[in-house]
């Protein structure tokens, strides 16, 4: 599979907790020519302007998808259909995140609005769903539910965020297809779609490039320096080449600054898609599950049973 661009974005509801690394096909492979925050505004629009009249694929870190059971409990189907109807009644207001308990409700599923006296169980309780009816096939066990917005590895709010940009994309004219909803990675690109949306999670690729066995953390410089040899052996192995002043970033082990970990995950989450589009790592959609394409995504590269509940994890021990 090929795209001229492959972009990952790892994105925050935070505007300084947003990195996106690029790369660009070249003739034996790939070059990784940009590692940088990302535009204000519509990200799609920068990279338009920067790499027309390209096809780009763009790996989000962000949950792209609904719950099944949550799906059929607000009377909704195809995320597709329900994503472009966000904002208007009956969803006026979906992207208000809930303050308190009695504010939670299946057409305002987001919850907390800020710390403070908040419970798990406020949430279940509100929308009359369990922890794992919350939880979509690919979350498995170690991805974060999309609804909970609280604490460091909540992506509920990003998802909110990223929602509104691609939706704001889409009603300017952006050509831009969703996996899985609208076909097929390969497909999708075989139609040459301007982009190609994917949600990703760089932690599923931290196998990939021998993260430590022991506990570690991406928030620490001399733990992303444990990586970096790792993670250029990867790189080398998919034929993936360095513009000079990103290479020296990488052997830094990144900014040395709150954005490291920001700059690790876009680049991790990068040289996945790269092999995933390579046919290293296959896309993962499980063939015999009609929801994961029409209501719930899935995870760019994650094999279907690895992660979900009773399977042995293959994660690294990065406490996130």
């Amino acid at each position: 599979m090929v795209a001229d661009i492959v972009a990952h974005a790892d994105w925050g509801s935070d505007p300084r907790k947003r990195v996106v690394a690029v790369a660009r096909k070249v003739a034996d492979g790939h070059e990784i020519v940009s590692l940088a925050a990302a535009p204000d505004g519509d990200l799609l629009a920068g990279l338009a302007l920067e790499y027309q009249p390209f096809q780009s694929i763009i790996g989000f870190d962000f949950p792209i998808g609904l719950p099944r059971a949550y799906a059929a409990a607000a009377g909704t189907g195809a995320f597709r259909e329900f994503f472009d109807h966000v904002g208007a009644p009956p969803w006026a207001e979906f992207e208000q995140v809930a303050a308190g308990p009695g504010e939670i409700s299946l057409r305002r599923p987001f919850y907390p609005a800020r710390p403070g006296g908040t419970r798990r169980s406020h949430l279940h309780d509100g929308l009359g769903l369990s922890e794992q009816e919350l939880r979509r096939r690919c979350d498995g066990t170690d991805a974060e539910m999309l609804f909970w917005t609280l604490g460091g590895k909540q992506a509920g709010k990003a998802a909110l965020h990223g929602w509104r940009m691609l939706r704001q994309a889409r009603a300017g004219g952006a050509d831009m297809a969703l996996w899985p909803f609208d076909g097929p990675l390969a497909a999708l690109l075989r139609s040459r779609a301007r982009f190609v949306v994917a949600e990703t999670y760089p932690r599923e690729f931290y196998r990939y490039i021998g993260a430590p066995a022991d506990r570690w953390s991406k928030r620490r410089r001399a733990d992303r320096l444990r990586c970096v040899p790792g993670l250029l052996a990867r790189a080398d192995c998919l034929g993936v080449r360095w513009r000079a002043d990103v290479r020296a970033r990488v052997c830094a082990g990144f900014d040395p600054g709150p954005a490291g970990e920001d700059e690790f995950d876009a680049t991790v989450g990068l040289l996945g898609m790269i092999a995933v589009l390579a046919g290293v790592i296959a896309p993962g959609v499980p063939a015999d599950d009609r929801a994961v394409v029409t209501t719930e995504g899935w995870i760019l590269g994650r094999a279907a049973g690895v992660h979900e509940p009773g399977a042995r994890s293959s994660h690294s021990q990065e406490p996130g």
